[in-house]
């Protein structure tokens, strides 16, 4: 029992944790002149992929045994395919549940609506705009995976040294990502929203670099041991629940180490 207990609270301070990194990776943006667009693509997807991206690289680079080479590559493998299952899963279900909301207080407001009450006009994902972009998102992503599936079903000598293809493809990714970010910022004629005040600093609206950065590195700190503690749990819990240790890094590893991504969705859907 103390080991479901103790799963819980992981899940909880790694919830509690990701609205404080949200909280400062916005505040984080507006000092480096970054877009909305780039703070989440770049700045949060970076900071929360840590607890994969170390798993892996622990795993396969000092697992003494088979077993823990396979949870590195359960990580890698695993991470991808419990976003394109799960955490679209859990948004999608978010953004229903945010535009029924919206209905229902459209209504409220012109007093309990008839048949002729149309829909609020609003789009759930922010307009045609963030459509376009969050599909170039997916341009790249696709590509860049069936390369990375492929490969994993041949066996060659150089093959470990095309890793650096992957971080080049990144690099470019980055840099693309920044551009294209900052130039849609500058053609919105919308003003900027007011960013929520900062959690380590509440009582300023404009909140010293230092604190934006501090609150960064700690809640990202919490959300890496956090996240390495919950897989933990679920290592012990895999076999009481009767698992191979083989489905547990593929299945359930992923899915662990994937909640501060899950978290931040839900989050700013909520927040819209």
């Amino acid at each position: 029992m103390i080991h479901f207990v103790l799963l819980i609270a992981c899940a909880v301070a790694i919830y509690f944790s990701c609205e404080w990194f949200v909280n400062a990776v916005e505040g984080l943006g507006e000092r480096l002149n970054v877009g909305k667009m780039a703070v989440g693509t770049i700045l949060a997807a970076f900071g929360t992929a840590l607890p994969e991206s170390v798993v892996t690289l622990v795993a396969v680079t000092t697992g003494a045994t088979e077993e823990a080479k396979n949870i590195g590559v359960g990580a890698a493998m695993g991470g991808p395919l419990a976003l394109a299952t799960v955490a679209y899963g859990v948004t999608g279900t978010m953004l229903l549940l945010k535009r029924r909301k919206e209905r229902a207080a459209l209504l409220a407001t012109v007093g309990g609506g008839g048949s002729d009450v149309a829909p609020p006009d609003s789009d759930a994902l922010g307009g045609a705009k963030d459509l376009k972009r969050l599909a170039k998102d997916q341009q790249w992503f696709l590509p860049i995976f069936i390369v990375k599936v492929a490969l994993g079903l041949v066996a060659f000598a150089f093959k470990p040294t095309l890793g650096l293809l992957f971080f080049a493809a990144y690099a470019v990714y980055f840099w693309r990502e920044i551009r294209s970010s900052k130039a849609a910022e500058d053609d919105e004629d919308e003003d900027d929203e007011e960013l929520e005040p900062l959690k380590f600093q509440p009582g300023k609206a404009a909140p010293a670099t230092w604190a934006v950065v501090a609150q960064t590195l700690a809640t990202l700190a919490v959300i890496f041991f956090a996240a390495h503690f919950f897989v933990k749990q679920l290592d012990v819990i895999g076999p009481m629940l009767g698992l191979s240790a083989t489905v547990t890094a593929l299945l359930l590893s992923p899915i662990a180490t994937e909640l501060p991504e899950i978290m931040n969705a839900v989050i700013w859907v909520r927040q819209g």
